[in-house]
């Protein structure tokens, strides 16, 4: 038990502590991939976006309009990250019913919505049909076996997003991307830390606002 709650007190110790220092960097501050947030990122980006606790970051815009992306490749990879999100969206809502959980799935299910609308209007950007159209979810039968499956759909995103970042015709189509990218890294770590957990985090709502995992 005790180690269970150091394990939790040093996680987000180290959020508190890394989360505000990203959020101050202003306009015009790169990434590792060489996108920058704010004003240099392009059209459709609004400035001094900022990131809140736990890595919630704000949905990025996608503007009207975009060059059609002249890769097949892009294109195909970009439906399938789609298929992807949806199917991780549905996987959640029906696993945060099915066992009651709350925490980590009630910030995530949001967030995986928002992924779904900004890659819907970039395909509408391009002028292109979506399509992505999900498989359907997994039957699981433990909160165990729902955050190990979190972990696994997470893990699958992100090196597809970092692909689609680092191969994008467009700054403005990476920049919204890397956006995502960020936010579905920061899934993959609260899933597993809940699993590390046990699955034994629930609504524990301290006075003031604050939130309490246990």
């Amino acid at each position: 038990m005790k180690k269970h709650l150091l394990l939790t007190v040093a996680v987000l110790l180290s959020l508190l502590v890394a989360v505000p220092v990203m959020a101050q960097r202003g306009p015009g501050w790169s990434d590792e991939y060489g996108w920058g947030r704010g004003h240099g990122m392009g059209p459709g980006m609004r400035g001094g976006r900022g990131m809140g606790m736990m890595g919630d970051l704000i949905a990025p815009d996608v503007p009207d309009k975009l060059p059609v992306p002249k890769s097949q490749e892009w294109t195909q990879k970009l439906r399938e990250v789609l298929a992807l999100e949806r199917l991780s969206y549905a996987q959640y809502m029906a696993d945060v019913e099915k066992f009651n959980a709350y925490m980590p799935y009630m910030m995530v299910i949001p967030q995986e919505e928002d992924h779904v609308r900004a890659i819907d209007r970039l395909f509408s950007a391009y002028g292109l049909g979506a399509d992505g159209k999900p498989t359907a979810v997994a039957e699981t039968k433990t909160i165990t076996e729902a955050l190990e499956l979190c972990v696994k759909l997470e893990k699958d995103l992100i090196p597809r997003y970092e692909w689609l970042v680092k191969n994008a015709g467009d700054r403005t189509s990476a920049g919204v991307l890397n956006e995502l990218l960020l936010q579905t890294r920061y899934h993959l770590t609260m899933f597993e830390h809940a699993l590390r957990m046990g699955g034994g985090m629930g609504p524990g709502m301290m006075r003031g606002g604050g939130m309490m995992w246990y």
